[in-house]
């Protein structure tokens, strides 16, 4: 006869086992740059034991390779990527817009940004397709790293080489608009670029100083503009027919709730970087940059690369934020 004991530990197992099998596996290809071990993998580690009450048995697969990881995306073999901002363009503009450069202008703002599009109202502008940006994640502010401390203004960018990365059309822009030369790179080549002095100026995050090695570019002479030129974005695109209506949603709040977490990753990859590095910038180069960074922006709009919609969101929190901004006089 069954013990009492032998009966509990039985149904434990039963109840544990259709726990199990009634989990959905979904595979997440995540870009980290540093591998299995890195801190995008680390971070979002936290995931998989919340997705369990969703139903899912998440499983990560790391690359060091944003491409291959967006190439295997889009021939289905993941169920969602993890990509920067650059690359989500292709799935969801309105996503990828975010990143435009000027468009955020505080870690306020992004707060401010995030929680707007957690609304379940801006669902819809997150989808196109069978695509979903069901995740954002700040990683601070972009830079420019400079091999040379008097490239810190608007006028000193003419004739450099400046880092294209991913034929990024914003970094493209920049390098037009300013008179520099374009120089092509990935993110396998762009910090070897960089560090053998074949580039002059690298937009990067602060974060890439310590993986990238990026002090062998700065070396005596190079700083960094202590100037935001936009906030960096990482996000998660979701196949949507592979996952029920509220996934997204989902998603979204739970990132919203480690908003917190997120900001601090950000804090502190700033905070190693040795504080003569960071060339102080006037307030008329800081007006000058401001102007710059709009100028890019409508263009791009124009040419159809940046979604207005998702323009007018950040000119609306800019605006809230500062009211006396000369943009703000008119919407963007």
């Amino acid at each position: 006869m069954m013990t009492v004991h032998r009966l509990i530990v039985t149904l434990i197992f039963v109840l544990s086992s259709s726990s199990a099998l009634a989990l959905e596996e979904k595979k997440f290809c995540i870009y980290d740059p540093v591998g299995k071990n890195g801190p995008s993998m680390t971070f979002l580690s936290d995931l998989i034991p919340k997705a369990i009450s969703w139903g899912l048995d998440i499983k990560f697969t790391a690359y060091t390779d944003e491409k291959i990881a967006s190439n295997d995306f889009k021939a289905g073999l993941c169920d969602v990527v993890f990509l920067t901002g650059l690359l989500t363009r292709q799935y969801v503009p309105f996503g990828s817009t975010l990143n435009a450069i000027g468009g955020i202008i505080s870690e306020e703002g992004v707060n401010r940004v995030l929680k707007a599009i957690t609304n379940p109202k801006a669902g819809k502008l997150l989808s196109k397709g069978n695509y979903e940006i069901v995740g954002t994640f700040p990683v601070g502010g972009v830079y420019l790293f400079v091999n040379d401390k008097n490239i810190d203004t608007v006028e000193e960018f003419s004739g450099k080489k400046i880092s294209i990365l991913n034929d990024d059309p914003q970094a493209l822009k920049f390098a037009n608009m300013a008179g520099a030369s374009p120089v092509g790179t990935s993110l396998t080549t762009f910090s070897g670029q960089f560090n053998n002095g074949n580039i002059d100026i690298l937009p990067m995050v602060p974060i890439g100083y310590n993986v990238f090695e990026l002090y062998h570019g700065l070396g005596d002479n190079g700083g960094i503009i202590d100037e935001k030129l936009l906030y960096g974005m990482m996000q998660l695109v979701s196949r949507k027919d592979r996952f029920s209506d509220n996934f997204g949603q989902q998603m979204r709040d739970y990132i919203l709730s480690r908003l917190a977490d997120v900001h601090k990753l950000a804090k502190d990859s700033r905070t190693e970087i040795p504080a003569h590095y960071w060339i102080k910038t006037s307030d008329k180069t800081k007006a000058a940059l401001d102007q710059f960074k709009l100028e890019i922006r409508l263009a791009l709009r124009d040419e159809g690369i940046h979604d207005p919609k998702a323009l007018k969101l950040l000119w609306k929190i800019r605006c809230s934020e500062d009211p006396t901004r000369s943009e703000c006089a008119a919407p963007e």
